[in-house]
């Protein structure tokens, strides 16, 4: 769970670079580390997938995917009313530069941010951590654990991003989603929630990214 704040935080403040920052964190810990573990283990992949949350759920795509239309307007109208308060453009502009975001093809960044951000990040925290987690302590602490790493490496990014305020209610907020998605993923056995809802989160962050920032 370490790796993740500590690819995070090699990729964007020592690197300074948003590409190895993927590279790192969602290819190197959340989805080479699953597997390498699945390898290692010989567990079979099919097994394995199951109990990181990759299983069918019949009647719940329909609710997950109004929570998550739900969370998109919310998260969407906050910035909309609150970005000019929370958001200094110029200064976000400028470390997102640093970091070469105005360098990498927009629908490339925008595709990783939502998709690829939201699934690997459910598959390692709510999926293979949750797994992990659940062999060595209550469900209660697994919940805990995994919200409190998830949430570790966002108050990284905020804290650069934005003022102390607005880091201060991201990481509340992160680490109740955290608590949210985890106490669905044990209590269904299923990412499929998490997922959903996470995906409609981002596109709302980048929606709000494309509309006040890029």
């Amino acid at each position: 769970m370490i790796l993740g704040p500590a690819a995070v935080a090699a990729g964007l403040l020592l690197f300074k670079s948003a590409a190895l920052t993927f590279v790192l964190f969602h290819g190197g810990v959340c989805l080479l580390v699953p597997v390498a573990d699945m390898l290692l283990n010989r567990i079979s992949p099919g097994s394995f997938l199951r109990s990181c949350g990759l299983r069918k759920t019949p009647g719940k795509l329909f609710p997950s995917l109004l929570w998550g239309s739900l969370a998109f307007a919310l998260v969407y109208l906050f910035f909309a009313v609150f970005h000019e308060a929370i958001w200094d453009s110029a200064g976000i502009s400028g470390v997102i530069n640093s970091w070469g975001i105005n360098r990498m093809n927009p629908v490339l960044f925008v595709s990783m941010m939502v998709l690829g951000n939201a699934f690997l990040e459910e598959f390692f925290w709510r999926g293979y951590i949750v797994y992990k987690l659940s062999n060595r302590v209550g469900s209660r602490s697994v919940i805990l654990i995994s919200a409190a790493f998830y949430t570790s490496y966002h108050t990284i990014t905020t804290g650069v991003l934005f003022s102390l305020s607005y880091a201060a209610v991201s990481t509340v907020s992160v680490f109740a989603a955290g608590v949210l998605w985890g106490s669905v993923r044990l209590r269904t056995g299923s990412l499929l929630f998490p997922f959903v809802t996470h995906l409609f989160v981002d596109l709302a962050v980048m929606a709000a990214y494309l509309k006040y920032l890029a």
